[in-house]
């Protein structure tokens, strides 16, 4: 038996290794079984149900035999599984494993999940929290041009659609002014269930340089413009350099 590695971070760097290392495990033959969440980080209100709700959201322990009794051996996720997956990105992303993932995610939930008649558009912009202690790097140095100069470009080849813009992110409102506008939404502080759902439920996706919004993309049924980082993107994604 066998299973993803133990790692204590932030729920999309946890997810994105329960799902390369299913997906390596059922193109390999070999016997993957559900380790549930112990520690996650980003719980900033110290929410006793924080765990729970995160495997009602990926709802994966219902749907795969567990390792309630810590025997599966844990696969090397950088040297083995990573690189696995990212050397046959597109054969794992349109794998029946990857539908059965995103089958799991979605079978508790409703996938209309803005309820309007709009095209929505989520942008992910990583930033400094407390969690970070300093150690977050370039990922949180993107500058605002860079999300709104994708906005614009989404806005002029929309030009006869109804749009709505939604901007995840952390930290004061005052740093997102130049977002201001009557078609975008803000979602600065958002519990990090919320703001997933609304990354992965969105018709166009902006990604930034966090596994929160690049597994989300890994599940996606939009559009999704990429930010380059430490891992791959899918051949149809929208590398966007500006």
């Amino acid at each position: 038996m066998y299973t993803h590695i133990q790692v204590y971070d932030g729920f999309g760097a946890q997810y994105q290794k329960i799902i390369q290392t299913y997906i390596y495990c059922k193109m390999n033959n070999m016997n993957y079984v559900y380790r549930p969440f112990t520690k996650i980080e980003h719980n900033y209100e110290n929410d006793i149900n924080y765990n729970e709700k995160l495997e009602l959201l990926i709802n994966l322990r219902e749907n795969i035999e567990n390792d309630y009794e810590l025997k599966a051996k844990e696969l090397d996720y950088g040297l083995i599984v990573c690189k696995f997956f990212e050397d046959n990105m597109e054969k794992c992303c349109k794998s029946e494993h990857m539908k059965f993932i995103k089958k799991c995610f979605w079978e508790n939930k409703d996938r209309n999940f803005f309820k309007n008649n709009k095209i929505n558009i989520s942008i992910h912009i990583r930033r400094e929290n407390s969690h970070d202690l300093g150690r977050a790097g370039n990922r949180i140095t993107t500058p605002n041009t860079y999300y709104l100069n994708i906005i614009n470009k989404i806005r002029s080849e929309n030009k006869s659609k109804e749009l709505l813009f939604h901007i995840y992110s952390q930290g004061n409102i005052n740093q997102f002014i130049e977002f201001q506008s009557d078609d975008t939404i803000f979602h600065i502080d958002e519990n990090v269930y919320d703001t997933f759902l609304g990354l992965v439920s969105a018709d166009i996706l902006v990604t930034s340089p966090s596994s929160l919004s690049y597994v989300a993309g890994l599940i996606s049924d939009g559009k999704v413009y990429y930010k380059s980082f430490w891992h791959s993107p899918r051949e149809d994604w929208i590398i966007y350099y500006k």
